[in-house]
């Protein structure tokens, strides 16, 4: 965590003083209200179709014509989740949420530019059953074999904690329809909480695939971005 936090303040202080606001428009801005705001709403169509098929929605808020707020929430629904049943990984489910929050810094020149920097919260849960081995003993080739096996039903959650910094571009047509495109780079936290209880003597099996359920594994990780956001201005 302690490099998601560095890496922000490094990137915020970079955007706030790329360019100082003059007096002028700080006068400006003591008149804003949220009524009178532009508004936009937008939709990430990829997102319905990544491996965590996930359905929500965007708000951005312009406070003037340099900084902007934006925040999103969104919903991960168990029976879009293609890459957990059966064939593919074998989970019973795999559902959770995703919210985020985003400062963007518009260019003075180049207005439909834009720097950003967001946070991104998501936790997903995962149940299933896993197969045990109870009684172990070994065979005659050195190897381990087991009595019987045991069903234990599993409850874990994992939990990604994302650091956003993107470069975007983004156009708000005359009709209102709004375009939003970004590339960038994420910082990734992951960290899996798991309290399933285990029969006496057995340790937690290792599922083996990219969807890790091993309790207090953590990773860090960076990795780059692209996106497209489309939506509609309210006013």
């Amino acid at each position: 965590m302690r490099y998601l936090l560095s890496t922000f303040l490094v990137f915020y202080y970079c955007v706030v003083n790329a360019q100082m606001i003059d007096s002028t428009a700080i006068k400006q801005e003591e008149s804003w209200s949220l009524k009178e705001a532009p508004i936009y709403w937008k939709f990430s169509p990829f997102d319905f179709i990544s491996i965590l098929s996930t359905f929500g929605a965007d708000v951005e808020v312009r406070v003037n014509k340099t900084y902007a707020f934006q925040a999103g929430i969104g919903v991960i629904p168990n029976f879009s989740q293609f890459m957990t049943n059966r064939i593919f990984v074998g989970y019973d489910s795999m559902h959770g949420y995703k919210l985020r929050g985003e400062l963007r810094r518009y260019m003075p020149v180049k207005t439909n530019r834009y720097l950003a920097a967001g946070v991104l919260f998501r936790h997903l849960i995962v149940k299933d059953e896993f197969a045990v081995g109870m009684e172990p003993f070994s065979n005659q080739w050195g190897g381990t074999n087991f009595v019987y096996f045991q069903r234990v039903p599993i409850r874990a959650n994992r939990i990604n904690i994302n650091l956003d910094l993107k470069y975007g571009f983004q156009t708000v047509k005359p009709q209102g329809y709004v375009f939003d495109f970004y590339v960038g780079m994420s910082l990734r936290s992951l960290n899996v909480i798991n309290n399933s209880e285990m029969p006496d003597g057995v340790e937690f099996p290792d599922n083996g695939d990219i969807w890790s359920l091993n309790d207090n594994m953590s990773l860090f990780y960076p990795t780059p971005i692209a996106g497209l956001k489309i939506g509609f201005a309210q006013r």
